[in-house]
Order: C-alpha cells, then structure tokens, then sequence
C-alpha cells in the first residue's frame, strides 16, 4: 500500500469513528466533540496540502482531537505522522494503541502498521537526557543531522530533570532549553537500537561586566560619612553663632562697659554654649568621617571606580559618591 492510500485510508476511517462516536455522557461532549471533528478535517487537509504533506501541524492537530475525543481512531493518524517526523516513541506508542483500541482495522492497514512497528522496534534508540540542575520546565530539542537534506529538530517538553525518548539513528545534537538558557549542545552518533545516557550541562553564569557592581555595598560607608558631614557642618553653624553673639556683645558693651539692662551674663553663657557645640560637632563630624573613609579603604576593590569624597567649603559641607554604571 501507498503512502498516499495509507494517508486517505486513515484519514476516512477517522473521520467516520468520530461521526460514529457523537453519543455524549455529559452536556458539554457534544461541543467538545464538534471541536475534535474540526480539529482533526483541519489534520486532514493539512496532510493533503498542495504543496506537500504538513506532518507537524497536522500531528499537533490530531493530537488535540484525540484529546478531545479520545476516540482510538485517530491514534493511526497520529503514528503516520509523529512516524513521518521521525517521533518514533510517540509513533510506537500511537501505533501501538490504535491496534490494540481501535475495533475493525482492515488487514491490509493492520499489516502495513505491524510493519512499521517492526521495523521501529529494531531500530528505534533510547535517549535518557538527564539535566545537571534543578528540576525545572524544560524542553529538549533534538536536531538529527543527515547525509543528504536538511536537518531534523524535534522539541519535547517536560519537567523533572530527566526525559526518555526514542530517536532514529545517526548523527544527533541535543541540547535543553529553559526560558532563553539553553545547556551545551552534545553530539552523539546513534546506533540501531543502542540505549544512551546524554548529561545537559548549562553554562555557568558569566562574570558581571566591566563596570558592574560589586555584590558588596558601599551604603555603610556612605551613611556613616553623610552623619559625618551632617556634624561638620553644624559645627560650621554653631561656630558662626557663637562668632555672631560674641560680635553683638562687643558692639553692646565698647570696652566692656555695658548699659545697665544688658545681661552681659547671659549672652556670654549663650555664645560660650554655641562654641560648645561647635566644638563637640567638628570633633564628632570628623572623627565620623575618618570613620567612613577608613571603612571604604578597607572595602575590597570593586570594578564600578566607584569613589567617596567628603568636606567642607565656604557654603557648608557635603558628600561626593561617584562610580560607573
């Protein structure tokens, strides 16, 4: 029998179990079923396109009418296909069960399938890919190179960190797939039959680039010279206060002789306390800031450049942080 004979045939066959099998358990089947017929017309003419037979799509939509209708009919279509893409697990499996499921298949599309069957179990390779990492939503692309024609890729997704498949023989490169990572490809030539155990390594991570951040921060550093600077420059202030109020009794009091409601007291006590406070504020602003710089010295060296400057000009004092980003 053709391939094309055995393409229609099953095909016709399908078609007529699905029609056959419109006798729904529950309210919703009769919509699901309308979708599973139209799904697989869509498998169908997708196999009979003008231009050459379209197997993966016509597979992915034999598969959802079979998930929709669980009708064993349309497992052959799916063994003639996932056969044509070179699935061969899935084309034995699919196979395997439409014999076994499916009631009245002619001898003749019977005999071609054992044939193919047997011809899949002698040559037919088990890959067990197991994945160095934790486990994961991954997907496995197999890409066969061949002697003449372009290559074949296949792509099977699953989760844990390992998966079997069945492969033809020949040359092979296998890598997994998790979100835009890919593993190191590995090449293998495959036997007739052989069983092969294939580690996907992923690449380690790459080192940050030039001027990246260290994983150490400089916050501590930063926070410490900004209390630095904060006490600095109210020393700054308080010390132009008590220059302010020493100034005022000067001018109340020429040559220390004040007029009798002056408390001269008193404004000598409130400037002594501003200068006080001066006094207090650099020493405690700078040894904050000797602190600070002293902490990011000791800072291992990062990539960024990035570098402090802490003082104090006519107008106050501040913090410079730079760094590349």
């Amino acid at each position: 029998m053709t391939t094309r004979v055995m393409r229609i045939l099953l095909c016709l066959l399908g078609v007529s179990a699905l029609e056959s099998a419109a006798r729904p358990a529950r309210a919703e089947e009769p919509a699901a079923l309308a979708e599973a017929r139209k799904q697989f017309e869509a498998g169908v003419n997708l196999l009979d396109d003008p231009d050459g037979a379209r197997y993966e799509e016509a597979f992915h939509a034999f598969k959802k009418a079979y998930a929709l209708s669980r009708n064993p009919r349309v497992l052959g279509n799916i063994g003639f296909c996932a056969l044509h893409l070179e699935r061969d697990g899935e084309a034995i499996e699919a196979y395997s069960a439409y014999l076994r499921e499916a009631t009245e298949v002619e001898e003749a599309e019977r005999a071609q399938i054992q044939k193919d069957l047997a011809t899949l179990g002698s040559t037919a390779a088990a890959v067990r890919v197991v994945v160095k990492r934790p486990t994961g939503a991954y997907v496995l692309v197999d890409t066969r190179t061949q002697t003449r024609g372009p290559a074949i890729e296949n792509s099977y997704p699953f989760e844990g960190t390992e998966v079997m498949v069945r492969v033809r023989p020949g040359r092979h490169a296998f890598r997994v797939k998790l979100g835009a990572e890919a593993s190191v490809p590995v090449e293998v030539t495959i036997e007739p039959a052989a069983a092969t155990v294939v580690e996907a390594t992923f690449p380690p991570p790459r080192p940050p680039a030039l001027g990246a951040r260290e994983s150490r921060s400089v916050a501590g550093p930063v926070v410490l010279a900004t209390a630095g600077a904060l006490g600095v420059f109210a020393g700054v202030a308080s010390g132009l206060l008590a220059r302010q109020s020493r100034g005022e009794i000067a001018a109340s009091c020429p040559e220390d002789v004040c007029p009798a409601a002056y408390d001269l007291a008193g404004e000598r006590g409130k400037a002594k306390r501003f200068a006080t406070v001066a006094d207090v504020s650099f020493v405690s602003g700078g040894v904050l800031l000797g602190g600070a710089l002293l902490w990011y010295a000791l800072l291992p060296r990062s990539r960024s450049g990035a570098s402090a400057s802490a003082g104090c000009a006519g107008r106050g004092c501040g913090l410079v942080v730079q760094g590349a980003f």
